[in-house]
């Protein structure tokens, strides 16, 4: 990717959809090595709470 298309994106401008995040949520709980690394890797993707 050149410079020109490289467009930089706020993280916190982007909104996940519902859906989008509950299957991040799944996918997460499927690979994590229990409860306590679930919590983890789902609160360092800003996923961690449910939905509303």
């Amino acid at each position: 990717m050149s410079q020109a298309e490289h467009t930089d994106v706020d993280v916190t401008d982007v909104e996940l959809d519902t859906d989008q995040v509950r299957k991040a949520q799944r996918v997460v709980a499927l690979h994590s090595n229990g409860t306590d690394d679930c919590r983890m890797l789902l609160s360092m993707l800003g996923i961690g709470d449910p939905p509303d």
